[in-house]
């Protein structure tokens, strides 16, 4: 057996639990008895706290990027016959949200000093 067989632990996500524990069995606890998972009293307060955090007029917590994405290209009545412009260098939903609306993602390639999209790319096309 190697002398480097044993893996060191990036994060000890044990040991952060266990710092707060008690406080996540309680607000756990809380949720599942009064069974309002969706727009519940804490999300509510999750809510107001993240406007006032921020200083926004408003705060919309969502179930996943994706559902996130798809409610702004839905506000900015982004649909069929629409054209979206993502990074190539980029997570599924990307594309996924303006697809699911029936827009066209349009792929872009990404600038390789800051990985987001490259302007040279996107004015060359294929679009």
């Amino acid at each position: 057996m190697s002398e480097y067989s044993e893996s060191v632990q990036f994060i000890d996500l044990k040991a952060q639990q266990e710092l707060i524990r008690q406080k996540l069995d309680t607000a756990i606890a809380n949720v599942l008895d009064h069974g309002q998972y969706i727009m519940g009293p804490e999300v509510k307060s999750f809510e107001s706290d993240l406007r006032t955090f921020t200083s926004a007029k408003y705060a919309l917590t969502c179930a996943n990027g994706t559902d996130a994405l798809s409610l702004v290209l839905m506000a900015w009545g982004i649909g069929p016959g629409d054209a979206v412009f993502v990074p190539s260098f980029t997570y599924v939903a990307s594309a996924e949200a303006p697809a699911q609306l029936g827009a066209t993602p349009f792929f872009v390639d990404v600038c390789e000093q800051s990985f987001n999209m490259d302007p040279v790319s996107f004015k060359q096309g294929p679009y």
